[in-house]
């Protein structure tokens, strides 16, 4: 069903439910006022299913009194009126809620929260961070909910060192006996790493080579398997320790293959960097049994010598792997191809092209370039 066809379905299920909230309260004052009550009840149902939210907000907010009873319905409606677009309307909802005394400590808690959620949605991140930072402050059971938002606020605003000081905060707390974390949220870690990563490039960008080390080597800490850490760390480690930067290489190269052709120009520039000039083609092949990395296959071949050698070799691996990039490569180095078969060569090669390199494992989004953070 389309979002056309649900929202009149949706805005109905709202209003069915403000007249369940509200009938025993319209009755009564139907009787009190002669039923004024009730028309300030059918107005805001009217214009709710209308298309004039501005004017629908403003009656529905005379037409019922805030209460713990109603006080869901009205966060109910600000939501709707937020998913909407409308975030003047949900805005003027929670103001009008804040300003009520009627409202429990942990309903303004709340209220507080959804105001700041319509300020990031409005793209005031100032406003909603004093809000959030607040809410931290008072030590609220919403403190990891504002804590949450403050570090997409710090993310989207590349705010790096706020955004590293909000994600270990929400990091669980070291045991008391123990010296070490306990339930490590891999996401919240994964994200603290990045935010490493980007304070690092952004101190490399100033000259900051040593501070963009020490960044580096925290980000690998909270993220073993960050391989955007281990490579940064490794290039930065070429020239003074090769030896080291190859072994982190290896080690991205060992527990994450997927990344074996990222990390092949490095892997050839620390070997050119060491001191007694070892086999490079023997490591580059046990690194492509390792792995299994068509890339690597494919630099093993090329560094045959001899075109008969790399047909042969590119041959072995095809009978026990066999991906597009492989059988590419070995037509590509057939001496008797016809030009029907170059062109499916070329057809072949336009089709690997077109396919996107790199895929989230969080978001799904994918590309032909590395994007290390959502």
């Amino acid at each position: 069903m389309s979002m056309e066809l649900l929202l009149p379905f949706t805005l109905l299920f709202i209003a069915t439910a403000l007249g369940w909230l509200l009938g025993r309260r319209s009755q009564s004052n139907s009787r009190q006022d002669g039923g004024k009550g009730d028309d300030a009840y059918y107005h805001s149902l009217r214009f709710l299913l209308s298309e004039q939210p501005a004017t629908a907000v403003d009656e529905f907010i005379q037409a019922t009194p805030v209460t713990e009873q109603s006080l869901d319905t009205h966060l109910s409606l600000a939501r709707l009126m937020r998913s909407k677009g409308e975030l003047d309307a949900a805005t003027r909802i929670h103001q009008n809620l804040l300003a009520r005394p009627s409202v429990s400590k942990e309903g303004l808690q709340q209220v507080h929260l959804e105001l700041a959620k319509d300020y990031i949605a409005a793209g005031l991140h100032d406003r909603a961070e004093r809000l959030l930072r607040d809410l931290v402050a008072e030590d609220t059971n919403k403190e990891g909910d504002a804590l949450y938002y403050l570090q997409q606020i710090y993310q989207t605003e590349k705010d790096w060192e706020k955004a590293i000081a909000v994600a270990k905060r929400r990091l669980p707390k070291r045991g008391w006996l123990l010296k070490q974390k306990v339930g490590n949220d891999p996401q919240i870690a994964a994200a603290l790493s990045h935010y490493y990563c980007e304070l690092a490039e952004e101190q490399l960008a100033n000259g900051g080579v040593s501070k963009a080390k020490t960044n580096l080597q925290k980000a690998r800490e909270v993220d073993v398997e960050n391989p955007r850490a281990a490579m940064s760390l490794a290039k930065l480690m070429m020239d003074d320790q090769p030896e080291y930067a190859l072994n982190i290489l290896h080690a991205v190269a060992e527990t994450q293959p997927a990344f074996a052709c990222d990390i092949l120009p490095l892997f050839a520039e620390a070997f050119s960097c060491l001191p007694d000039s070892p086999d490079y083609s023997s490591a580059l092949r046990s690194l492509a049994q390792l792995t299994q990395s068509s890339a690597l296959h494919i630099e093993v071949a090329d560094g045959l010598g001899s075109l008969e050698s790399a047909q042969q070799y590119l041959s072995d691996v095809l009978s026990t792997r066999t991906t597009i990039k492989l059988l590419i490569a070995r037509l590509e180095r057939a001496s008797s191809l016809d030009t029907a078969g170059r062109e499916v060569v070329n057809e072949l090669s336009q089709l690997c092209a077109s396919r996107p390199t790199y895929c989230c494992r969080h978001c799904g989004f994918s590309g032909r370039k590395q994007h290390w953070l959502c």
